[in-house]
């Protein structure tokens, strides 16, 4: 029977982290260039990403897949047992986008308030909602245990799950080592991760723009350090050291953003040399997941994302030609919520599977072999099978996901970005 718990919090935590919406708008008093095309708005400072927008959708998908433990070949291919190296590509382009948009705004402690309760507000609502949910599960193990049952060996709020995980879970304190992990909404260790990274750069940027260049460089090789030094012979850094993690990342690709203004005439002048680097870069992002993960290698994570988003954001060749349409943008929007509800998803998913199976007289949960590691995984003979379950999974994720996004991610947003200008009296992009 697949189980939650206490060795799930670090099974199921290299996986994903998540920044802004990439929606950049024009500067403050300016309308966005919403006229333009994607390509041409990005390269002009203002509109989206839509390109880089499509891929953080693709993503998050795979970090999803990742998760559903159906054993087919899917579940056996390097790119999704390794999913978890994409969290680095959501903070690289996390670090692009927020640079684009904030870099030249953030100038005194008005700014920065807006700043700070804005990505407060793009991330605590869904991170609160979907604490809920485990919370309940764990609040009936323990009536369970009342009334005599015996179920997990972790008992009901103890271990990864103590008390007091709750307010370091919802206070976004969950990655900065108050705690070896928490047992909760394990990926939201990635969202607290980015939190306290925004803050760190917004500080840095009043003082520090002008040597924003050297001090992004410096924050990316001193975390790349300490974390090759504290970590475990690859880049799955998550509870413990994963702030360090993610300012690797943001700062990285703060660093490209950077490069991204001062070459973007060129850029745009030789649109064709990057159309066609699109598909080599693209085959060194995956072939990198598929070899890299769980190898000192993942330590090149940040270069290998950060040419993967300078590529991409000149929107120039074959790959964004076919990712510009609606679903890629669709999937662009949707990709916070598809990281944050996919873990949930696939555990009440993947029981119900099993214990249906097991009302029919089929026993499909047992261990395999994957990517060198033993995985508690389930599935039925046929692995085609066990890949349009995996399928199936993603589609439910997706209808979840655009749900959470319009009832809790939208609204919440709005509600922290009014408070945002009330509280600073400075209207900022979002």
């Amino acid at each position: 029977m697949l189980k939650l718990n206490a060795g799930e919090a670090a099974a199921t935590a290299g996986a994903g982290g998540f920044g802004p919406a990439l929606r950049v708008d024009a500067a403050i008093g300016r309308a966005p260039a919403a006229h333009l095309p994607a390509s041409d708005a990005a390269a002009g400072g203002g509109a989206r990403f839509h390109i880089l927008d499509g891929w953080r959708g693709v993503a998050a998908l795979l970090v999803a897949l990742y998760r559903f433990q159906a054993d087919g070949w899917l579940f056996h291919t390097g790119v999704v047992r390794h999913a978890g190296l994409f969290v680095d590509f959501f903070f690289v382009l996390s670090g692009f986008v927020i640079a684009h948009a904030y870099f030249d705004r953030l100038r005194d402690g008005q700014s920065l308030s807006n700043f700070v309760i804005r990505r407060f507000g793009r991330l605590w609502p869904l991170h609160a909602a979907m604490f809920v949910p485990f919370f309940l599960f764990e609040a009936a193990r323990y009536y369970a245990s009342l009334k005599g049952a015996q179920g997990d060996v972790l008992a009901p709020f103890s271990g990864y799950r103590a008390p007091g995980t709750i307010p370091v879970e919802l206070a976004f304190l969950n990655s900065v080592g108050l705690y070896q992990a928490t047992g909760w909404n394990t990926p939201s260790w990635s969202i607290s991760s980015e939190f306290w990274t925004y803050i760190l750069f917004g500080a840095l940027c009043i003082p520090g723009r002008r040597a924003m260049p050297l001090i992004a460089g410096a924050l990316v090789l001193a975390a790349l350090a300490v974390g090759w030094r504290n970590g475990h012979g690859d880049f799955d850094m998550t509870f413990g050291l994963g702030t360090l993690r993610c300012v690797a990342g943001f700062f990285a690709g703060v660093s490209v953003n950077l490069l991204w203004r001062a070459s973007r005439d060129r850029a745009q002048t030789h649109r064709g040399l990057f159309g066609a680097a699109e598909i080599p870069v693209v085959l060194l992002a995956f072939g990198f997941v598929a070899y890299a993960g769980g190898t000192p290698a993942s330590f090149a994570a940040p270069f290998v994302f950060g040419a993967l988003v300078y590529c991409f954001a000149a929107e120039a060749g074959p790959v964004s030609r076919a990712m510009n349409n609606a679903p890629f943008r669709l999937l662009g929007d949707l990709s916070y919520s598809i990281y944050m509800t996919a873990l949930l998803i696939a555990l009440v998913g993947g029981r119900a599977i099993v214990a249906v199976a097991g009302r029919l007289g089929y026993e499909i949960a047992h261990e395999t072999q994957a990517a060198g590691e033993t995985h508690e995984v389930f599935g039925f003979a046929a692995p085609l099978v066990n890949d349009l379950l995996a399928l199936a999974y993603l589609v439910a994720v997706v209808a979840v996901s655009y749900l959470t996004w319009r009832f809790i991610e939208k609204p919440g947003r709005r509600w922290f970005n009014g408070l945002a200008d009330r509280v600073s009296g400075v209207r900022a992009a979002d």
